[in-house]
């Protein structure tokens, strides 16, 4: 098993495609290996945690009925105005993002497209548990501006174009009911799996809008008075 950790952590950190993933992992033994597999990316470094597949599409597509919950890398922070090439298995989520206490109380919210990476090397791996294992292709994240937090969200509108065309357009609520309902069920699911929280870690709550591949162009997504974020996919 270290050799596997070891090979996904590489794949993982320098951008290649996973080993062969084990035959019949349950979820629970995927949560494990998923810890191991953090901590050897991450060296310590753990930013957040990341809601994924919270749209019933992408559960059933990898046999799922629910969820799942993985963590942010601090290697992988972003800023609005970043650049980076497209590549295989690169996509793009526009999500909200909760900054929250070592409590889980959230303390501000703001904008964040999220940069998976999906890096099956075998497409016979792809399933919910190998998808748990690899920490649900966790890669890279733009961060927006935080801003105070509101009473509702249920008013906020994304709409994410690329070279001036529409890509996806959805509200806020997209994602799990919506930022805060999502946030009680992270807080939940990361007591359950055991996943820690510390104070100023960043929550991403699910994609809003759907999966879309990180194609070449310019991107703007305009989350309307609650900010926007502007890139660069060459």
């Amino acid at each position: 098993m270290g050799d596997l950790i070891a090979s996904m952590a590489a794949a993982i950190r320098d951008g290649g495609l996973l080993p062969k993933m084990p035959a019949g992992l349950t979820l629970d033994d995927a949560y494990a290996l998923q810890k191991k597999v953090v901590a050897a990316v991450a060296d310590g470094t753990v930013a957040g945690l990341k809601a994924g597949m919270t749209a019933a599409a992408g559960q059933q597509a990898f046999g799922l009925t629910h969820p799942l919950i993985g963590s942010l890398y601090e290697s992988g922070r972003l800023a609005p105005g970043v650049s980076f090439p497209s590549a295989a298995g690169v996509s793009l989520e526009c999500e909200i993002g909760l900054v929250v206490d070592e409590d889980g109380a959230p303390k501000t919210a703001g904008p964040v497209i999220e940069v998976p990476r999906m890096a099956f090397a075998d497409e016979a791996d792809r399933n919910g548990s190998n998808l748990v294992a690899c920490n649900i292709a966790s890669d890279r994240y733009i961060v927006g501006e935080q801003q105070p937090l509101r009473d509702s969200y249920g008013d906020i509108q994304i709409t994410l174009t690329r070279d001036g065309e529409e890509v996806c357009s959805a509200p806020a609520s997209d994602a799990l009911g919506g930022p805060q309902a999502a946030l009680a069920w992270m807080l939940n699911e990361a007591r359950e799996r055991g996943l820690e929280l510390e104070d100023g870690m960043l929550l991403i709550t699910g994609a809003c809008g759907g999966i879309h591949p990180a194609q070449s162009g310019h991107y703007v997504a305009d989350y309307g008075d609650f900010g926007r974020i502007e890139f660069t996919v060459t």
